[in-house]
């Protein structure tokens, strides 16, 4: 990853950013909403991040594209309750993936520089995230729409 300014940033990468973060989720939600209205509901789940709610140097094109993820999110619930359709977002912080190798050279590296920025001083676990995702398509959140849940092991609140 690299990271750059936004003086550094060249207006065709901020596009390409967008196009996958914001346009990407607002076309699948285009082509799934019909089904899912004449289905009777459903329920939605963007994949948003931490960086939508805080500010990252260097990351200003994935932070801005993450907040307008969590935006679409609440206007697409206030559009589409009526429908009986739920439409919240979710949240990582930082999670043992093979993008952290990436970033970081290698797991014990990224576990090493990316833990200690969590209150709980610790990267996520893939399954963390997906129990919080099978939880927001449960009946168990089903007075839930147009939230966010974080999932970020106490990212945010430092």
């Amino acid at each position: 990853m690299i990271r750059r300014s936004i003086l550094d940033l060249p207006p065709e990468t901020w596009d390409h950013i967008f196009a996958v973060n914001v346009t990407g989720p607002y076309l699948m939600s285009r082509a799934v909403l019909p089904l899912m209205i004449a289905g009777g509901g459903g329920t939605i789940i963007h994949v948003a991040s931490q960086l939508g709610h805080v500010g990252s140097a260097g990351r200003p094109a994935y932070c801005a594209t993450k907040g307008a993820l969590i935006q679409l999110t609440k206007a697409m619930a206030a559009d589409h309750a009526p429908d009986g359709i739920r439409v919240n977002s979710l949240s990582p912080g930082a999670v043992e993936t093979k993008r952290m190798v990436l970033r970081h050279g290698d797991m014990e590296n990224a576990r090493k520089v990316s833990g200690p920025k969590h209150l709980l001083g610790r990267l996520g676990l893939p399954d963390e995230i997906a129990t919080a995702a099978v939880f927001l398509a449960s009946p168990a959140a089903s007075f839930m729409t147009g939230a966010d849940l974080l999932v970020d092991g106490g990212y945010i609140a430092t």
